[in-house]
């Protein structure tokens, strides 16, 4: 479990046109909206390189900031959306949620991986990553970026679900706790030609996971 902790300055800014917008992305900044309770959405803008290396030391996007705009107190937020450029990826506008610490949410928590199975390193076998987030409900003052999630006693055939993964008390689990989250696959066997003996693949354990592509729009 990775707790967050994370502050971020901000600068007021006014609602602009698109090109303003433009002018604003080339000079190294990122718009954003944060929304309240009754709040239609207050404008701001981000230092790009610095909100970028902030994430760069976050496993997701998923995060509860203390952002303070210009010299105002600092707001709890979490981020709502984060929209990048369809074709190079770069962050082209951001949201933000204020939210109170005492509320509870309904959060999707990345599972962070941790161990090699002993039926990769004594079987051969594949470690296959089925499930690498799950949704819980909790205070928001308890967010966690991740839950670590053990893997080193799986063998050969061992799977773990969604109901092994050990939740912090105040969590509750929203996802289906029999779904599928890692395997440990039995190893690739290759026939060689003209061998009646199979030879087992060689080489460095290797990990399957499904590729998710990140569905992206220009703010």
């Amino acid at each position: 479990m990775v707790n967050q902790n994370v502050a971020f300055k901000a600068e007021a800014r006014s609602a602009g046109h698109k090109s303003d917008l433009t002018n604003l992305r080339t000079a190294g900044f990122i718009p954003a909206v944060i929304y309240s309770k009754g709040n239609a959405g207050e404008p701001v803008q981000l230092n790009e390189h610095d909100f970028q290396m902030m994430l760069k030391h976050h496993s997701g996007e998923n995060l509860m900031i203390e952002l303070q705009v210009g010299e105002n107190d600092s707001r709890n937020v979490l981020i709502k959306e984060i929209q990048h450029h369809p074709m190079t990826a770069r962050i082209v506008h951001v949201d933000f949620h204020e939210i109170s610490l005492s509320r509870l949410i309904k959060v999707m928590v990345t599972l962070d991986f941790d161990g090699t199975p002993a039926g990769v390193t004594n079987g051969g076998g594949t470690l296959d990553i089925q499930t690498r987030e799950i949704e819980v409900e909790c205070k928001a003052s308890d967010l966690v970026e991740s839950f670590i999630v053990d893997v080193s006693s799986l063998g050969i055939g061992d799977h773990l679900t969604v109901a092994d993964v050990k939740l912090p008390e105040g969590f509750e689990l929203l996802t289906e706790g029999n779904i599928s989250i890692a395997t440990v696959l039995k190893p690739r066997v290759a026939a060689a030609e003209g061998d009646s003996e199979g030879e087992e693949a060689s080489g460095e354990p290797e990990v399957i996971s499904a590729a998710k592509d990140d569905e992206a729009s220009e703010g």
